[in-house]
């Protein structure tokens, strides 16, 4: 299996498809240069969301005068521009987890630091927990192992009560209802960046850029029983640097689960993103810069522990 690289869009990007094991096409995008020496970055978006969430982003990876880096871009199955899946069971985390590792391979790529938000999270703790080699170092923006069930309770509602738009500016309006003070440090230029990010333009009108059938996924989850943790999941990440973005008004990360990773895992930091609710956005140009910045860390722990790995020369 290979990816097939289509058209450059620009310089730096390059949009990318391959076919899943079920025979479900599923694509995304590729900035950057293959032939950096720095560790390459894999992306996963979060329950509804798509590779548009990452751009910012990933600009920034891929053209840091310093440290710039392959970023791989994935739109899970029902997504952006993958293929929907006629069999919402589908749309389940082992199956998307699955979908991430075998673009992975299709990349020709061993291991990578794992970005992901919210479901995006999740999918990275389940590769963990599958394949915890892949993973060189993790970016877990706001989720962790114990999911706070009020913020699961927005999603479900405004998920199941979301009614069609008719015009960019209902777009923009229905994203400021669902994330109704969750974002109050976002300016109005960023408001409308936001809802391109989640509609797409179809006859000249905004439509939803996911399967609406991914719903019944968390339509199934009862809230009056505890949910699963995930501790084991997370630790399984024990071998390897991970940052924690958490944000300040987020009601899916509890400051308390947050802190809590940070003391189980031996190389967990948490940074808290002011101004921004559930999930922080790449809208904003310091938090980009703060997460290029903790990349070139792991760069720097990974080539410690590579050369711990090796044995040492005979010189006898």
């Amino acid at each position: 299996m290979s990816l097939n690289e289509t058209v450059e869009t620009d310089l730096n990007v390059h949009h990318f498809e391959f076919t899943a094991t079920d025979g479900l096409n599923l694509r995304g995008e590729i900035f950057g240069d293959r032939l950096s020496k720095n560790l390459p970055v894999f992306c996963l978006p979060g329950l509804t969301r798509n590779a548009k969430d990452f751009h910012p982003l990933a600009e920034r990876l891929a053209r840091d005068p310093d440290n710039p880096r392959l970023v791989l871009i994935l739109n899970s199955r029902g997504r952006g521009t993958s293929d929907y899946d006629s069999n919402s069971a589908n749309y389940d985390i082992l199956t998307e987890a699955n979908d991430a590792l075998h673009a992975l391979a299709a990349a020709g790529l061993e291991e990578a630091i794992f970005i992901g938000t919210s479901r995006g999270g999740l999918l990275t703790m389940a590769i963990a927990a599958l394949r915890p080699g892949v993973i060189a170092g993790a970016v877990l923006n706001d989720i962790g192992p114990v999911i706070n069930a009020q913020g699961l309770a927005r999603i479900k509602t405004y998920l199941s009560k979301a009614k069609p738009v008719t015009s960019w500016d209902d777009a923009i309006t229905y994203i400021k209802e669902a994330n109704f003070g969750m974002f109050p440090a976002l300016s109005e230029e960023q408001w409308q960046a936001f809802a391109h990010m989640t509609f797409k333009e179809e006859n000249g009108k905004p439509v939803r850029d996911f399967d609406i059938a991914i719903a019944k996924a968390i339509d199934a989850v009862d809230l009056s029983q505890p949910l699963p943790d995930a501790w084991p999941q997370f630790l399984a990440m024990s071998h390897a640097p991970v940052l924690v973005l958490r944000g300040e008004k987020s009601d899916i990360l509890a400051r308390e689960t947050a802190k809590a990773m940070t003391k189980r895992h031996p190389d967990c930091k948490l940074i808290e993103i002011e101004g921004q609710g559930h999930a922080p956005m790449f809208l904003v140009d310091s938090l980009n810069e703060q997460i290029a910045q903790e990349l070139a860390k792991m760069d720097k722990k990974h080539a410690q522990r590579l050369a711990r790995a090796e044995p040492e020369s005979d010189h006898s």
